[in-house]
């Protein structure tokens, strides 16, 4: 595969899995407090492993040959994977708690990804 293939395959997944890694660095970051914290963070969740999905999808998509139904559960344990170690490197974060219950939280997002993809696909024929 070519170099610039695989830079503009792989780029934007490096680019959106450094920006996770970048706001997971931030300590004490917060939105609000109760409520309000939990209504804009746990769908940030969510969106960002949604998008984070995608990502791997399209790169794997366009790197290998392989099956519609490999292509998607190796694209969601790829990003599943990053969620595991997202939550460990915020337990290394001062004021920062890796939590199984976000992990809950980015299942979901991969879930959607992959839903939204499949329908969009399926749109598309």
């Amino acid at each position: 595969m070519q170099f610039q293939r695989v830079i503009f395959l792989w780029l934007p997944v490096l680019v959106w899995a450094g920006l996770i890694f970048y706001l997971s660095s931030i300590p004490n970051l917060a939105v609000g407090e109760g409520t309000v914290d939990f209504l804009t963070r746990k769908p940030a969740h969510i969106i960002e492993y949604a998008l984070l999905f995608g990502l791997i999808w399209r790169a794997l998509q366009g790197s290998l040959a392989i099956t519609a139904r490999t292509l998607y559960f190796s694209a969601a344990v790829f990003t599943l994977l990053y969620a595991v170690t997202d939550e460990i490197h915020q337990l290394l974060t001062p004021s920062r708690a890796g939590k199984i219950e976000d992990l809950g939280f980015d299942l979901l997002g991969i879930f959607l990804g992959a839903f939204l993809l499949h329908r969009h696909r399926k749109l598309l024929k």
